[in-house]
């Protein structure tokens, strides 16, 4: 439900940033909030109270972030207010930064690997997923105790399984088949 919606907003807020050409400025406030918003359990409820008044609200925006925001951001905040939708701003804003990579070309992906990587060897996996989705990635890396051997990648929706558990589970699949076919 607040994917649809959330989206409507984030494409405002980047078509009227890119007007500004202030779209660097708005994400890097955008980053700024979310990071707030995930330190400050007290702000996230008292964003998504419904029983504080919109003019509270705005106050504490205000004294919040008036100068230390620029005024598009600010200004947007204030109209999710007045919407009511400020309870969903972490929603928004981080489609906002989805939304900007997808048309800077750029994508997040996570490397999941059963041991640290050494620098040569990020290098190189960035290399190869730059090459494989024919885009700009940011990568970050994790180590994975579960994982017996190799690496997973996960781009958006999509895992790409490269561990050594799912090339074991895939020899047992074959051999199941093999033993259905020699009965």
């Amino acid at each position: 439900m607040f994917s649809k919606i959330s989206r409507r907003y984030s494409i405002a807020l980047y078509k009227a940033a890119d007007t500004l050409k202030k779209i660097d400025v708005v994400a890097r406030d955008s980053n700024d909030i979310l990071n707030l918003l995930k330190s400050s359990n007290k702000l996230s409820l008292f964003f998504a109270s419904p029983i504080i008044r919109k003019d509270k609200k705005i106050t504490v925006v205000k004294d919040l972030f008036e100068g230390k925001i620029s005024e598009i951001t600010f200004n947007f905040i204030k109209l999710l207010i007045i919407r009511n939708r400020e309870n969903i701003i972490s929603y928004i804003l981080s489609d906002f930064l989805e939304l900007k990579n997808e048309k800077e070309g750029v994508i997040d992906v996570t490397i999941k690997t059963a041991v640290e990587l050494n620098k040569s060897e990020e290098t190189k996996f960035k290399k190869k997923i730059d090459d494989y989705t024919k885009l700009k990635c940011i990568p970050s890396y994790q180590i994975d105790k579960d994982l017996i051997g190799g690496f997973t990648v996960q781009i958006k929706d999509t895992i790409l399984d490269a561990s050594i558990q799912r090339q074991l589970q895939v020899l047992k699949n074959k051999f199941k088949e093999t033993e259905t076919i020699i009965k």
